[in-house]
Parts: structure tokens; sequence; C-alpha cells
């Protein structure tokens, strides 16, 4: 074999092995947690509609309340996806970043949880590259109402050439008549205490 061409198939054979190892099939992607975005050079996002919808069991959520979460390929489209990144993020301010809540009850052969900016379970990818055609994950609210209205927001990912980055479901407006009753409930605890403590 001449020696130019052993350069070229030595060179191919390596560009192959850097795509493997960027494109992390189990889902460790824990560097990708603030952009989304999958490391695939020289590729980058696909400007085309992506054939899937990002639904929420519903339009609102509760502190401390779950959502069912569903990521699914079109009736009418054949398209599989093989990877994908998951998470709720809160439309205020500086959280807009970052994730909030959590998954619970996580299938490890199927999904890997991710623990994006330390905190637990916060994200969710794929165990594996077994193509899909749809996702169904729980997710938990924070306990407390400081992050307001969410949405969530998906990066999925068809085959290396192939992805959409930051595909957002509708807002989930935070009920505002349960964080309300934590309010009160909060006061009136605080209330009766300081009355127990003028008897004593």
């Amino acid at each position: 074999m001449p020696l130019q061409a052993a350069a070229l198939l030595l060179a191919a054979l390596c560009v192959c092995r850097v795509q493997e190892g960027v494109a992390f099939p189990n889902g460790s992607v824990a560097f990708s947690c603030g952009s989304m975005m999958p490391v695939h050079p020289p590729y980058t996002p696909s400007s085309s509609s992506p054939p899937v919808t990002l639904s929420t069991s519903s339009a609102s959520y509760r502190p401390g309340g779950v959502i069912t979460v569903t990521v699914e390929v079109m009736e009418n489209s054949s398209t599989h996806f093989q990877g994908f990144l998951l998470q709720a993020r809160s439309r205020k301010g500086l959280a807009l970043l970052w994730p909030v809540g959590k998954f619970t009850n996580i299938s490890t052969t199927l999904f890997t949880a991710l623990h994006c900016n330390n905190m637990e379970n916060s994200t969710v990818s794929q165990a594996s590259r077994v193509k899909k055609k749809k996702v169904q994950l729980t997710w938990e609210a924070p306990s407390n109402s400081n992050y307001g209205d969410i949405y969530f927001s998906a990066t999925l990912v068809q085959d290396y050439t192939t992805f959409w980055v930051q595909l957002n479901s509708s807002t989930l407006r935070l009920d505002s008549n349960s964080a309300a009753g934590v309010f009160s409930s909060s006061a009136l605890l605080f209330i009766n205490l300081l009355s127990l403590s003028a008897y004593c």
C-alpha cells in the first residue's frame, strides 16, 4: 500500500474514532447542560422543522407537583431519534440558563440522569443509541415557588449529522393559588408560634 494511501486511511480511522468519542451514545453529556449543544464537529443544528412534539400533562404546575413530559415523533413521520437531552427551565432572569426541578422514577436501562449545576436528576439523556420514537418521563417541581413560570427544553439527535437544539414546550404557569396557599399556611404557622411565645 502506498504511503499516501496508508496515511489517508489512518486519518479516516482517527476521524471516525473522534466522532464516536464526542457523540456520547450513553448520554454522558453533562458539559452540554447550559447550551444543550451536542459536540458533533463539523456539523451545526438543523434549521429544518423538527419532526417531533414536546408536550406536558398539564399547562400549569404546583410547587412539589408532578408533571409527565413526552417527546414523540410526529404520527406521519418515519423518523427515529438516537439521542436527546431534556430539562425544565425557569423563565425568570438568571435562572434561564440552568435546569429546575428533577426527574423521578428514571429507568437506568433507558435513560441517564445528569446532575446539571449540581442539581440531582435535573436533566435526562439517553442510556444507549437505540432508536426511539417516543420518550416519556416524570418531572417533579421544586418545593418552592421561586422559579415562576417554566418550560421544558429538549435537544434531539437523529444521527451524527442531523440534530435539533433547544426545542421548547409551551410555558407552564405557576399555579398562583397553590403558591399563595403555601405562603398563607407558612404565615399562619408563624403567627401561631408568635401567639404561643406570648404566653410563655
